[in-house]
């Protein structure tokens, strides 16, 4: 019985974790010995996507399927959406030729046999999953954010009782039965075609690397053709070869630990154990986070990953390796250029030449390391190409972003379209450049380099709102960047953003993902989840005001009480802004 009291943490840590790593070789053992779950990465559900022809969008081929005469060498239109013939998929690959799909909220790919309306990267409506795990992932979801919202009102100034021993092994067991759970639902949820689209892409980087843009019609940035081109490579072996679906979510599913185990590791010095455990485990089982990596099958809990590390290194003057983390993300997805200007302003700040030239430097270095493989028997300017592209492929005021355009019913209108006096275009370049004036005299005035997470939280989540042409998944980075300015300026209303925003990004991809509107459908979530969106900002734009007076300063590292108290008894990070900041905790 002592041993037990002595040590039952720890037993009930290692069972937990041990039984994780059970249930997630068990569910990969058995998907590979299931004939049905063969085919379960390249089939998708009534809705359309992965499989046969017979459903909405025409469905996508898998590997070594013959191409049906009945589509090759023609034009299927959807809802608005194309496929473009000429599909020539042979062997066990599955990577079509020259096909190409274009639509609105789809990114082009040379993708096999893909159709539908707007099935692409973009996150269209008919490239989503049947409705498989969508109840038992909204329950989750229900319980998740109700236990948020009742531990950080019922903890809001109490002590964490935590004790000095296991702490490691707290962590790890959250880190692994986070990645373990992860590993054991990836295989048996079927994706978005996005999922499809890295497969095919993957394959055809692995056949030629150098050759990815020219024998492919991708028009994705080159940064993560890097590691398909790895997992491609691996999936092309008999061993692997039935886990590809796996393999495919496997970076971001490890992005999403990492970013976990950063954000732990920086509050572990700022604000003691218990709340920096706390905070790795809303990141680990936040929905909004499980649903990108694990369902969805997107890169964006990997993107968000460089980001989070650029502004970590910012505030802590690495400002060369910042610069080099923010070309990896501008050469992975194109609106990482939304984090530009952070990196410009603390350069601004410093008054000093020795950053600029760093910066300049490891921008241009990662860049042509980047790009050389693929520039071989390409036009000299080919990427700035890509990028125009890109950019101008989804001509919409919003594509799938429930924002103030969607809230408006700007949902899929072409952006050349008028409201009031300029077009949604031009409306979402002028609230681009006010924001980005607004966010850079917000850092002038807050005279410190750690106001940084919150000048990224502010672009992203203004663009996000304001903007024109946005996807559901945009918005992804705001819960991670809304932690780390909790932990970088120490004001409580940080962390409600970092729910709210998990929020909204959960909503706008559950539904994206599960199809419970047509895209023409002025819905009740794309309303309240616009709104929620619009009035985030509105209090975000407070929080940030407040959080950068200059008479504001660093707190010191805290112990594990949540909040310490002044002197009138007002909790010190719960209190007013002006009270989080001008108190260093004792």
């Amino acid at each position: 019985m002592n041993v037990w009291k002595a040590n039952g943490l720890k037993y009930i840590l290692l069972f937990s974790l041990i039984l994780c790593a059970v249930a997630s070789v068990v569910s990969l053992w058995s998907y590979s010995g299931s004939s049905a779950s063969q085919s379960a990465a390249v089939r998708q559900g009534p809705s359309g996507g992965f499989g046969g022809g017979s459903g909405p969008g025409g469905g996508m081929r898998g590997p070594g399927q013959p191409t049906n005469s009945s589509t090759e060498g023609t034009a299927t239109s959807g809802d608005k959406g194309t496929t473009a013939g000429n599909d020539t998929s042979s062997g066990s690959s599955g990577v079509a030729g020259d096909g190409q799909h274009r639509g609105p909220g789809g990114m082009s790919g040379n993708g096999s046999g893909m159709g539908g309306p707007g099935g692409g990267m973009g996150g269209g409506r008919s490239g989503n999953s049947s409705s498989a795990y969508a109840t038992p992932l909204a329950i989750f979801a229900a319980l998740f954010f109700g236990a948020f919202v009742f531990i950080a009102y019922r903890f809001r100034a109490r002590e964490w009782k935590l004790g000095e021993r296991n702490r490691g092994l707290m962590l790890w067991t959250v880190l692994g039965v986070g990645f373990f759970l992860r590993m054991a639902i990836a295989p048996w949820i079927s994706g978005h075609m996005d999922l499809m689209l890295f497969r095919n892409w993957a394959t055809t980087a692995a056949d030629s690397l150098s050759g990815f843009y020219t024998n492919g019609s991708s028009d994705y940035p080159p940064f993560y053709i890097y590691i398909l081109y790895v997992i491609g490579q691996i999936g092309s072996t008999d061993a692997f070869s039935p886990y590809m679906s796996v393999l495919l979510r496997l970076p971001n599913i490890l992005a999403d630990i990492v970013t976990a185990y950063m954000l732990y590791r920086l509050a572990s010095k700022r604000v003691g154990f218990g709340i920096s455990l706390g905070l790795a485990i809303f990141y680990v089982f936040n929905p909004a986070v499980f649903i990108n990596s694990t369902f969805w099958g997107q890169v964006d809990s990997f993107f968000t990953m460089l980001i989070v590390g650029m502004i970590v290194l910012l505030v802590e003057n690495r400002v060369g390796w910042s610069a080099v983390l923010f070309t990896v993300a501008v050469l992975m997805k194109p609106q990482g250029i939304i984090y530009g200007p952070v990196l410009f302003f603390e350069l601004l700040r410093q008054r000093k030449i020795q950053p600029w030239l760093l910066s300049i430097g490891g921008a241009v270095v990662t860049t042509i390391l980047v790009i050389l493989p693929f520039s071989w028997g390409q036009e000299p300017l080919w990427l700035l190409d890509l990028y125009k592209g890109t950019v101008g492929e989804y001509p919409y005021a919003s594509v799938n972003a429930y924002n103030f355009f969607a809230l408006i019913g700007g949902n899929y209108t072409q952006d050349t379209t008028t409201l009031f006096l300029f077009s949604y275009h031009t409306w979402g370049m002028i609230c681009i450049v006010l924001l980005t004036l607004f966010t850079w005299w917000l850092y002038i005035r807050s005279r410190k380099p750690q106001f940084a997470a919150a000048a990224a939280l502010v672009l992203i989540a203004g663009v996000f709102t304001f903007a024109s042409s946005m996807h559901e998944r945009y918005l992804f980075p705001a819960a991670a960047l809304a932690v780390l300015a909790y932990l970088y300026l120490r004001d409580r209303r940080f962390l409600w953003l970092a729910g709210g925003f998990s929020l909204t990004i959960f909503l706008n991809t559950f539904d994206i993902f599960y199809s419970s509107n047509s895209r023409d459908q002025y819905g009740i979530i794309l309303c309240v989840t616009s709104l929620l969106n619009v009035l985030l900002f509105g209090y975000l734009v407070k929080v940030v005001w407040d959080c950068s007076k200059s008479t504001t300063i660093e707190a010191a590292p805290s112990t594990d009480r949540v909040s310490p108290e002044l002197p009138s008894a007002r909790p010190a990070w719960g209190a007013s802004s002006q009270g989080v900041n001008t108190t260093i905790d004792r």
